[in-house]
């Protein structure tokens, strides 16, 4: 059951740096429409920071997930661990609880299969709520592109898109913030994540993967996941990959992806190291409309996306030139004050190029993705990107790591 006042009651799954960063700062600024109650994390010293950092010294700590997914003190989960996350979801679906799960689900097309399996379980026994904490998908400024761009490219008249990711480290911006790192992390539970990982390898591209594809394999899943679920949004769910390929030992890859209707997509994501630049940009082209996103850059909470969108129309009847006639009426005119283009010796100036700069808001997407949810279990609305979508942009990945090549 909610908290006597209504609030939702938020068990966190995963106490690192997203959580600290991004989703604790959002829920406090929500605590009208959300309580955190319980934390689950490997490292007690980090579930201990995290409690007097913001507030939450009264929930419960629990180091097994299975733990805080039974706990009758939640009500919803978030789930944003190390690794796949998964069995976390499940287990809390199993037991009732709403799921917001952060990216990526799973480097695993049989995990993204069971979790789809639970997902809608759950919601035909109780109302259960699965949402994908896509985040870029609750941004001012990429709703109002996906607006202008997404009945274009459904009716076919979105030709062609450049998406470009650059990406700084992440250290880069985390230094800034107050995270607290866990030293007490047991030796066991590193050696097993690394276990995960060799063995998603394995499981993806058999024995002997090409380096820099396996090298690359994780910031597919973990960053470019961001540029699928975008695209997906303005284009529909991609069908083809063109041709894709890894270099600079893994730090940077590019692919040619093909939309339906004819749109392609022209993509690259480049690690740029230590240049703190982010820059992630889509730019679609229409017959008579360019229109081009640049995302905010999500670690900084005042930061706003952008869209510029540049078009062709009429040009103002054509005035007298200031500076000559006053403005006054002339034999011929067509009315006072305007000057027949044919009596000055020039043309007509026709359709005139025009660029809107539009910042559509600067209400921080994490935030407007927990209101979201909110309504989700609240009120019954829809969630915007459900388990179906997560499996499938899972499944492009690991198709798109398997047909590219290391340059």
């Amino acid at each position: 059951m909610p908290a006597p006042d209504g609030r939702i009651r938020v068990g966190i799954i995963g106490s690192g740096a997203i959580a600290q960063i991004i989703h604790l700062p959002a829920l406090r600024q929500l605590r009208h429409l959300f309580e955190v109650t319980a934390l689950c994390d490997l490292s007690a010293d980090t579930m201990a920071f995290v409690s007097e950092t913001f507030g939450v010294a009264h929930g419960a700590h629990f180091t097994d997930y299975r733990d805080l997914c039974a706990s009758d003190l939640v009500d919803a989960v978030l789930v944003c661990p190390l690794g796949t996350h998964v069995p976390q979801a499940i287990e809390a679906l199993r037991h009732g609880k709403h799921v917001l799960v952060e990216k990526p689900l799973s480097s695993r097309l049989d995990e993204a299969d069971a979790f789809v399996a639970a997902s809608e379980e759950a919601r035909a026994k109780a109302g259960t709520v699965t949402l994908m904490a896509y985040m870029k998908r609750f941004d001012p400024g990429y709703q109002y592109a996906q607006r202008i761009v997404r009945p274009l490219a459904d009716q076919g008249e979105i030709r062609f898109v450049e998406a470009h990711h650059i990406h700084s480290r992440n250290e880069r911006y985390m230094d800034y913030f107050p995270v607290y790192r866990a030293t007490d992390i047991p030796a066991s539970a590193r050696d097993a994540a690394r276990a995960e990982h060799e063995a998603n390898l394995l499981r993806a591209f058999g024995p002997t993967p090409d380096r820099q594809v396996a090298a690359a394999f994780g910031g597919m899943m973990g960053s470019s996941i961001h540029d699928v679920y975008a695209l997906s949004g303005l284009l529909g769910r991609p069908v083809a990959i063109s041709n894709a390929e890894v270099w600079d030992d893994g730090h940077c890859w590019r692919a040619m992806f093909e939309y339906p209707n004819g749109a392609r997509v022209n993509y690259a994501w480049i690690d740029i190291r230590d240049v703190r630049r982010f820059q992630q940009e889509f730019i679609a082209y229409g017959p008579d409309v360019r229109v081009h996103l640049t995302m905010a850059m999500p670690f900084i909470a005042g930061d706003a996306s952008t869209v510029r969108v540049q078009r062709m129309e009429p040009s103002p009847v054509d005035p007298a030139p200031y500076g000559r006639h006053d403005g006054a009426a002339h034999p011929g005119d067509a009315k006072p004050g305007v000057v027949s283009p044919d009596g000055e010796g020039w043309p007509t100036a026709g359709t005139a190029h025009v660029e809107s700069f539009v910042t559509a808001g600067y209400d921080n997407q994490f935030k407007r993705e927990w209101q979201h949810f909110h309504a989700c279990i609240t009120r019954g609305t829809e969630p915007l990107v459900g388990a179906r979508e997560a499996r499938d942009d899972t499944a492009f990945i690991i198709e798109w790591a398997r047909v590219s090549r290391g340059v």
